[in-house]
């Protein structure tokens, strides 16, 4: 037996065991181009972030402390009291970040985002962010949000976030965030293109 796929003209058929190895191909070819971010990222000169039981201190439970007390006020945002609040967590609750094979929701990422409760997020998710190409693109594309989000709504808070930005930018390798608001896409390659190059080198597609 065999699986038909979808040709013009003729219609191929390929064995299964063609297909499964053809599958099995492209996981490997996969996994060896995570394996190449990974390395990419430590030769970059971004040391990464380690848990210290001493100093345990995350720079992205900074970033979320941050905003929030950009959103309390803590931290004085001079701009006036339009509920610019409001808007930025809007932003931030319809905006996407990297995922597996697609863009996702940030959502989640983010635990709590409004004017009374603050800025919560789901740090956790991102702690092996220097040894998972994934999570390095997730906690990435997280601060380029952020960074969207208030140069869109409250630009006058850019100048308090940018050392903040910064800090937990370090901690990522090969991250291209612009913490003033500009946005670039990771690495300058995206998952899907990863994902499609390596459909190209195999040659699988319709």
């Amino acid at each position: 037996k065999c699986r038909r796929l979808k040709a013009k003209p003729p219609t191929l058929c390929l064995p299964r065991d063609l297909v499964l190895f053809q599958g099995l191909a492209m996981a490997k070819q996969l996994c060896l181009i995570s394996a190449v971010l990974a390395t990419s990222a430590s030769a970059s000169g971004f040391a990464g972030w380690t848990y210290d039981p001493e100093h345990p201190i995350e720079p992205f439970d900074g970033v979320a402390k941050a905003v929030s007390d950009m959103i309390h006020n803590h931290i004085p945002v001079d701009r006036r009291q339009d509920g610019w609040q409001g808007s930025f967590c809007s932003c931030m609750e319809n905006g996407h970040i990297s995922s597996w094979y697609q863009y996702s929701s940030a959502m989640y990422l983010i635990d709590t985002c409004n004017p009374t409760k603050g800025f919560v997020m789901r740090t956790g998710h991102l702690q092996d962010r220097h040894t998972e190409p994934l999570q390095g693109m997730m906690a990435c594309d997280t601060l380029k949000l952020i960074s969207y989000c208030m140069s869109h709504h409250a630009q006058e808070a850019l100048p308090a976030w940018k050392p903040t930005c910064s800090n937990a930018h370090y901690t990522i390798g090969a991250c291209d965030v612009d913490c003033s608001g500009a946005v670039h896409r990771f690495g300058g390659l995206g998952l899907a293109g990863l994902l499609a190059g390596a459909l190209a080198v195999f040659g699988i597609g319709a």
